[in-house]
């Protein structure tokens, strides 16, 4: 029974989370063999695909907001040409292409990066979450004791932990994946809706590669027993993807990770996920000076 509630609970998560406004219809095409483009007023909206990935439109700003399944947000540019719109994305053009539901889309070109080629979206029922950037802003601690400083006004974090301490820029390339930290490659972050906790999701960049660290959930000052209930953390898998809840929130563990015989998650490489026990939060001011937080001058 227990676990029933569990997996209730987190479908009702995932509901919540990538929800939206309910109206419209998709447009029709001309033939089998041909992609019929909507109206902008057609697209208009709300929509969501079979994943939760989902897709906010404003065609009188020609702006989209791109949320994925679990949970990073992104904003870009739409395009019109003769009333037709099309969306960029990670460099990319995509066409809307109409189906009964709704649209599918369609890349133009090919090449390397992630990719939205064949996203079939529809209505949904409720409202995209609203995300700014300044959330982010404040001092952030995981289970391991990796500490973040972001400041979003500055575009710069100070990272540290009890061995090193470094800094680096934070960028936005306005190209559908959000705001990301230059720290080992790209590294997204998903934050909480109350926004007192978030992970963050690594992609490889042209000079640096994920190394494992700065994995887990961050805490708002490293306070995971105020906005977590950590008794009742525990691991679980649905659908295939590993999660990890701490009391209250669910959080997607990165592929890559796997459980171990302890009940932690582990990637590849033996690194473990900072989050899944209780931990004293770490003050690297006894390392690195009272000081440690206002170093930006440094980096």
């Amino acid at each position: 029974m227990k676990k029933i509630i569990r997996r209730i609970a987190l479908l009702c998560w995932l509901c919540l989370a990538v929800g939206m406004t309910a109206c419209g219809s998709g447009g029709e095409s001309s033939s089998e063999n041909s992609r019929m483009a909507m109206a902008a007023e057609e697209l208009a909206g709300t929509w969501i695909d079979g994943e939760g990935n989902m897709l906010s439109l404003d065609v009188e700003e020609n702006l989209y907001v791109y949320r994925t399944w679990y949970g990073r947000i992104g904003t870009g540019a739409m395009y019109s040409d003769d009333g037709v719109l099309r969306l960029e994305f990670d460099n990319f053009l995509y066409d809307f292409e109409a189906d009964e539901s709704g649209f599918i889309l369609r890349q133009e070109g090919s090449g390397k990066g992630e990719s939205l080629d064949g996203l079939s979206f529809t209505r949904a029922d409720s409202d995209l979450p609203v995300f700014s950037a300044e959330m982010l802003d404040g001092i952030w601690q995981n289970a391991l004791g990796e500490t973040l400083v972001i400041d979003t006004e500055r575009l710069q974090y100070i990272a540290c932990t009890t061995e090193s301490m470094f800094g680096g820029t934070i960028s936005n390339k306005d190209d559908g994946k959000g705001p990301y930290l230059f720290l080992n490659g790209f590294a997204y972050p998903r934050i909480s809706a109350d926004g007192c906790s978030f992970e963050l999701f690594f992609f490889p960049s042209e000079t640096q590669t994920p190394d494992g660290t700065f994995s887990g959930v961050f805490y708002k000052d490293g306070n995971a027993a105020e906005y977590a209930d950590i008794e009742n953390r525990e691991f679980l898998t649905q659908d295939g993807r590993l999660w990890y809840f701490d009391g209250t929130e669910y959080f997607a563990v990165p592929d890559g990770y796997a459980l171990g015989e302890d009940g932690l998650a582990y990637n590849a490489d033996g690194k473990v996920f900072g989050a899944g026990w209780e931990a004293e939060v770490f003050d690297p001011a006894t390392i690195w000076g009272e000081d440690w937080a206002q170093s930006w001058d440094k980096y």
